[in-house]
């Protein structure tokens, strides 16, 4: 591999050349069979990084210290993984599910307690309890779409989960209609 460097914000980076690797490590990356947009692959290019390695490296000018998350190796298998997955797989005494979601309940994300969520559903619901108490000091309010205030449950219209006012929805459907009335007609 060829070193060659590129200088980003007073910072010298290695650049590295097309079929290698892009977290830096050196590897020769394989030819894509099947494009993939969210992968940035073409058919018939080579990969931008070895399986496992997206991103991840002290050479990508985007690597953010693993945004916040202190990355440990593995003890059983040859890779490097987040500190509070292994805690969480140590508490459980056995792999996470593939769908468990780490929650940290002191919002760092360095120490403190976590809990583990079946899901990023759930995981969405603990912070949606976490921000309504923290604003209104109910974890069981809901917020309106419309009004963007917090309010009981029981003074709202509520369905999957979500609530609104029945009298911002009203205003707000009366306004849209007049909108497409004014569209059509002007």
């Amino acid at each position: 591999m060829a070193d060659h460097q590129v200088i980003i914000n007073s910072q010298v980076y290695k650049l590295i050349p097309l079929g290698f690797c892009a977290c830096g490590c050196g590897g020769k990356t394989t030819i894509a069979k099947r494009g993939e947009k969210r992968k940035k692959m073409t058919p018939g290019r080579p990969m931008r990084y070895l399986s496992g390695h997206n991103q991840r490296g002290e050479n990508n000018y985007r690597w953010k210290n693993g945004a916040g998350y202190k990355h440990i190796k593995h003890p059983t298998m040859p890779i490097v993984v987040r500190e509070h997955r292994l805690l969480a797989e140590k508490a459980l005494g056995k792999p996470l599910p593939i769908d468990a979601v780490i929650h940290h309940v002191n919002g760092s994300k360095r120490g403190g307690s976590l809990v583990i969520c079946q899901n990023t559903g759930y995981h969405r619901y603990l912070h949606q309890r976490e921000r309504a108490l923290k604003i209104c000091g109910h974890a069981t309010w809901l917020r309106c779409p419309y009004c963007k205030k917090y309010d009981d449950p029981t003074n709202m219209y509520v369905r999957n989960g979500h609530g609104r006012h029945k009298s911002c929805h009203t205003k707000y459907e009366t306004l849209r209609c007049h909108k497409r009335k004014n569209q059509i007609t002007g």
